[in-house]
């Protein structure tokens, strides 16, 4: 599996390498260390000023290479290899190009916020990374996980059955956690019509109807996610907002990590990120794993 993790060293890309380091992958890993060290606007004076732009940029290249020397030594001992990269541009722009020329898997990164007000302003990296990366994505966010040995790590996965929750699912039942983590599978019901409705009589066998199969869903994904730990419970939520749902229900059990599927994995599906994913993606005060389809290869 290759993994691409951003790093500025700031305590943001701190705790993104702290939680990547407890994440049990099942096989070895081909690790990426990689930040970007110039924007393109001071590569451009290059051509009017060369001797002092010159002598800055390699300041630049060399603070960050040194950067990330110094980074790895936080993954020896890791099952499989590490290696680093130092990029030139747009942060976004060049995480994401490097993404799709070296088959990424997995990008992690850190979330700058940590108030609601911050994470409404959700880092413009972290964004447009979910938006357009050609793979699966970890925006990170400090919990109360790590401060208290005996804390679990608390991970919430949102399934509605479709095919990229399922894939979602999947993948999250791969990775070993073993006793010390919880999982709790949510799903959410939009009702179509109230039952003030004169209408609702009748289409009250159709409501029950879609409730069943969504229990059906969760408790499909219950199943396989006890390959992964044997403490998994599910939830089924009715409500209007899909993401209040999720964010609500993150908040009520303080969950470290959630984890959804994406709807496709095509540029133009990228772009139009799911506005439940988008939406939870901004305002969630955990970390946030947004799972997409995989390429040939991908064995997670």
């Amino acid at each position: 599996m290759k993994i691409l993790l951003a790093t500025d060293g700031s305590p943001a890309s701190h705790e993104a390498e702290w939680f990547l380091c407890r994440v049990p992958f099942p096989e070895a890993v081909e690790l990426t260390l990689a930040t970007v060290a110039v924007v393109p606007q001071l590569g451009a004076m290059r051509r009017e000023f060369p001797d002092s732009v010159g002598q800055m940029l390699d300041e630049y290249h060399d603070h960050a290479k040194q950067l990330l020397e110094e980074d790895a030594v936080r993954f020896e001992g890791i099952n499989g290899s590490v290696q680093t990269a130092v990029l030139s541009g747009h942060t976004a722009e060049e995480l994401v190009q490097y993404a799709e020329e070296h088959g990424t898997d997995l990008m992690v990164l850190g979330a700058r916020g940590r108030s609601p007000s911050q994470r409404f302003l959700l880092g413009s990296v972290s964004q447009k990374v979910a938006k357009h990366a050609p793979c699966s994505v970890l925006v990170t966010r400090p919990t109360g996980f790590g401060k208290d040995a005996d804390r679990p790590l608390r991970i919430l996965v949102c399934h509605d059955g479709s095919e990229s929750s399922q894939r979602a699912v999947r993948m999250l039942s791969k990775l070993s956690w073993g006793q010390g983590v919880e999982i709790m599978v949510v799903g959410v019901v939009t009702p179509v019509m109230h039952s003030e409705m004169q209408i609702f009589p009748k289409a009250k066998p159709l409501w029950d109807s879609e409730k069943k199969q969504a229990e059906e869903a969760l408790a499909w994904a219950v199943e396989e996610l006890k390959a992964a730990t044997p403490h998994v419970s599910y939830e089924l939520r009715e409500g209007e907002s899909v993401a209040h749902e999720i964010i609500e229900t993150i908040d009520r059990l303080g969950a470290d990590m959630v984890v959804m599927g994406d709807r496709g994995h095509s540029r133009i599906e990228r772009f139009f990120l799911g506005s439940a994913s988008e939406n939870v993606l901004r305002y969630a005060a955990c970390s946030v794993w947004i799972v997409r389809g995989h390429r040939a290869g991908n064995r997670l």
